[in-house]
């Protein structure tokens, strides 16, 4: 059946008439996609008409940030409205707690159609993430076809609209996840060779962070990269276009929230990708709000995040959800914005306060602050410290563990709002980053670390031919 109705959805038979009072919602994240590779916000090459008609339509923020530079913990918090710091979701091995509720919970609850459609495991219902959808359509993620890219967004949009063609009555919320931007960069034809040669998996083996931080690549090989990312962009773009044009041709109202994990780097910190860094080219992200709930279109540059995403998406549809995040329509207040990455090798936090932003690198004892408004690159480091700063940032990891005794950590054990670094001394309470990292001594936490996830050894090897694993 399913397959009879992707058919019938590419042929254009239109999608049944809907609530003609509760337009429908729709999010779509695209996964490593940078904001400013987009035409909306001033990129020369022709990637986004579909995404730029509704940047025109609609709102486009410019100062939109995501809270962790890679895909698992970025999700939660796109769903649930909570900081990685709080949600503590951090690592490959964990899973959204039963008891974090879900943006998508509050739209079943008030009668929509729910579904998710997404292509990577990461965003899998491995780690939860299906909790609340009708449908949630994850394509057998943990096979190795699909941790190689064979789930592309004409398989995730056409799947998409063969669950909408299902529809009637009811509003719709609707989750579309597209992986076509991240690594490997290997659109189809035609668009595999509209900015360059076509490229293959061979062209460029992504090894990881650190080897092209020893062994650059060449500027032409970085050159080609690019032009495939972009190619990989018009394809998904092309996609989402085919996804809107339903809509249109419907006569269903919709809103539409666009954003996206994180962003890439290409060569900006002398490597190439994403996870290890919390500077501009991996946590900028596109936030786009369009449709049936804009009726004035603006660039805002208000301060947002991903954290934003999920009371936004409630408030397109008059929904109640309680978060951290605020929804952007609205007047944004001036909050601080945290970040944090934990993978591989790394162990860093970030606070945008103000004007500043302090970046404390554990492995490297280094601690940089940047003024975002004269260097939004981040390029310049203006002071080496800034102790308020830097209470001000430990103090959000609260201080979930105490203990009676001396404990130690391989992690870096902080109480007070300073670094105790590896060791505390008893009595007292004390908090640890990461957040999952081991303690020797008896301790006791006010609140569980989320349950861990178990991966298939082959499932394993796949994510370490994608860079996932180091």
């Amino acid at each position: 059946m399913v397959g009879l109705l992707s058919l019938l959805a590419c042929n254009g038979d239109r999608l049944p008439a809907g609530d003609p009072v509760r337009p429908d919602v729709i999010l779509v994240s695209i996964d490593t996609l940078r904001p400013d590779h987009l035409g909306a916000y001033g990129y020369a090459r022709s990637t986004s008409p579909f995404l730029d008609s509704l940047a025109a339509s609609g709102l486009r923020y410019t100062e939109a940030r995501s809270h962790s530079p890679w895909t698992l913990p970025s999700h939660v918090t796109m769903l649930s409205g909570r900081s990685p710091l709080d949600h503590a979701v951090i690592e490959a091995d964990r899973r959204i707690p039963d008891d974090l509720p879900l943006v998508q919970e509050a739209f079943a609850a008030a009668g929509f159609a729910t579904a998710g459609f997404v292509s990577t495991i990461f965003v899998s219902d491995a780690y939860g993430f299906g909790r609340g959808f009708d449908r949630y359509e994850d394509f057998n993620i943990a096979q190795e076809d699909n941790l190689q890219h064979t789930v592309r967004a004409e398989k995730v949009v056409n799947e998409a609209l063969a669950w909408a063609h299902q529809q009637s009555d009811k509003p719709i919320f609707l989750f579309v996840h597209l992986y076509d931007v991240h690594y490997p960069y290997l659109p189809p034809e035609p668009w595999n060779y509209q900015f360059d040669k076509p490229g293959s998996r061979k062209s460029t083996r992504y090894r990881n962070y650190e080897f092209y931080k020893a062994k650059p690549l060449p500027a032409e090989r970085m050159d080609h990269l690019r032009a495939q990312y972009d190619e990989s962009l018009a394809y998904a773009d092309a996609q989402l276009a085919r996804l809107g044009d339903a809509w249109a041709q419907s006569g269903r109202k919709v809103s539409w929230v666009v954003t996206s994990d994180h962003g890439e780097e290409f060569g900006e910190r002398g490597s190439w990708g994403h996870a290890h860094t919390l500077y501009p080219e991996v946590m900028r992200v596109p936030l786009l709000v369009s449709g049936a709930a804009v009726s004035s279109p603006a660039v805002r540059h208000d301060r947002v995040g991903t954290v934003d995403v999920a009371a936004t998406l409630a408030g397109l549809a008059g929904l109640e959800f309680a978060s951290a995040g605020v929804d952007v329509r609205g007047d944004v207040p001036e909050r601080d914005h945290v970040f944090e990455t934990s993978r591989f090798d790394t162990a860093r936090l970030g606070l945008l306060s103000g004007n500043r932003r302090i970046d404390v690198d554990f492995e490297r004892d280094r601690i940089d602050v940047f003024h975002v408004e004269r260097d939004p690159a981040e390029k310049i480091v203006t002071l080496d410290s800034d102790p308020a700063l830097e209470q001000r940032l430990y103090a959000l990891l609260g201080e979930p563990w105490s203990t009676a005794e001396t404990v130690i950590s391989p992690g870096w054990m902080l109480s007070g709002g300073k670094r105790v670094d590896h060791r505390f001394e008893g009595p007292g309470r004390f908090a640890v980053y990461p957040q999952d990292s081991a303690i020797t001594g008896a301790t006791t936490r006010a609140t569980p670390l989320p349950e861990k996830v178990v991966l298939s050894g082959e499932t394993r090897a796949q994510l370490k031919a994608l860079g996932y694993e180091q």
